[in-house]
């Protein structure tokens, strides 16, 4: 069975308790990657999303134009 050995367990050498509340404050050049590669991604789906929009709206007008004009 398996047992504790109490001889590998190191006390708490901080024990004070940090504020979650407090902000942190950084340059703009040690911002975490994460929100680097997350404002990327967003300006890619903004992209790919007003192609999309101008790619419908032209076929749509085509089709409308096209209608207007066999009429």
């Amino acid at each position: 069975m398996l047992q504790i050995d109490p001889k590998k367990f190191k006390q708490i050498q901080n024990k004070t308790i940090p504020s979650p509340l407090r902000p942190k404050f950084r340059n703009k050049s040690d911002t975490n990657i994460y929100f680097l590669s997350k404002r990327k991604v967003q300006g890619e789906k903004k992209a790919s999303l007003i192609k999309n929009i101008k790619f419908v709206s032209s076929i749509l007008l085509l089709i409308v134009g096209g209608y207007l004009l066999s009429n």
